[in-house]
């Protein structure tokens, strides 16, 4: 009997390979890994499913036979070469040395920093003499030291770049005060971890989607406070709250957004909202609208983000002006 081939591209390879070590030993290489490697194997292992026991088999056995073909005589540890080297050249060649060949341990744990959000670490620098904040900056990745930057005051900027610049070559002295900043920095991460909430868009969301009297929750929320009512009320003109509007509304709605806009802004639109937009206009008009979306090809999401924010701008100001009659939520109605 005929037995189906399936082909498992190296990302899967990977993937179930790593789910087939346990914990601590996946942890162990993950941590080896950049960040974009690891974000892109966790995507894949979270949503692995269906490996068989045959095609689990196959790919551990593949790591091996590649394992052993590529072994022979196990290259030398850092500690082993540092060990070594020390006796032969003395402490000092010998650091340079095991660093030129191996990168500057400090460094490589440097990089840890670069799961850390920027304003975290722009909060912590900001307790460090300017010295040591160019030091930091120079030892981390460039698109976390940016990020950092950017969190700084604007009138350090240029002095900090500066240092930064100018700098060639670390002393032990500074090295060994870089190691102590590290261990103050991981410390006061440690002490503000936190998970971030946006309370507000995320009432507002709950209330977007809330199936009961939405408008009676609305008026108890104003007795509890009215301001933060207010800013809950600004964040529920929701893209998808376009779906459950009038026919009316629509057409005063797709009559006032350019087209350009309405285009990019229906990119990857529930199908709800797309066809109570497009449904409010002429079929000729619709279809061109609809064909401008998929000539669009592959779009950023924060380009298509703009464009939501745009139209919902523009729902706002009409709705104030009472142009339209905007449903931010559904209401009961009498007879």
């Amino acid at each position: 009997m005929d037995t189906q081939v399936v082909e498992t591209n190296s990302l899967d390879k990977a993937a179930i390979l790593l789910l087939s070590m346990g914990e601590d030993a996946a942890a162990k290489v993950l941590s080896r890994l950049g960040r974009d490697e690891v974000t892109t194997l966790s995507n894949r292992m979270a949503k692995l499913a269906g490996v068989s026991t045959d095609a689990a088999r196959d790919v551990i056995q593949g790591f091996f036979d590649h394992f052993r073909d590529q072994s022979g005589i196990s290259a030398a540890s850092r500690d082993y070469l540092e060990r070594t080297l020390d006796m032969a050249l003395g402490k000092r060649l010998a650091k340079g040395m095991i660093d030129d060949i191996y990168g500057d341990a400090l460094k490589d744990e440097l990089q840890k920093l670069q799961w850390v959000p920027a304003e975290t670490l722009a909060r912590f620098f900001a307790t460090e003499h300017p010295q040591m904040q160019a030091v930091l900056l120079a030892f981390l990745p460039p698109e976390t030291a940016s990020g950092v930057l950017a969190e700084l005051p604007d009138n350090c900027h240029d002095d900090l770049l500066y240092r930064v610049a100018n700098m060639h070559e670390v002393s032990d002295q500074v090295l060994s005060e870089l190691r102590d900043a590290l261990g103050r920095c991981l410390q006061f991460v440690s002490e503000r971890s936190t998970a971030r909430v946006d309370g507000v868009k995320q009432a507002a969301d709950i209330l977007n989607r809330f199936r009961g009297d939405r408008a009676s929750l609305m008026d108890m929320l104003k007795l509890h406070n009215e301001e933060l009512a207010r800013s809950v009320s600004e964040n529920m003109y929701d893209f998808m709250t376009l779906g459950r509007q009038s026919t009316d509304v629509l057409q005063v709605l797709v009559q006032e957004i350019p087209e350009d806009i309405l285009s990019l802004a229906l990119k990857g639109a529930a199908p709800e909202v797309r066809d109570a937009l497009m449904g409010a206009l002429p079929r000729r008009m619709a279809q061109s609208i609809l064909d401008r979306t998929q000539a669009l090809g592959l779009v950023p999401v924060s380009q298509v983000e703009d464009a939501r924010r745009e139209v919902m701008r523009l729902v706002r100001e009409l709705h104030e002006q009472e142009v339209i009659n905007y449903q931010i939520f559904e209401e009961t109605v009498v007879d």
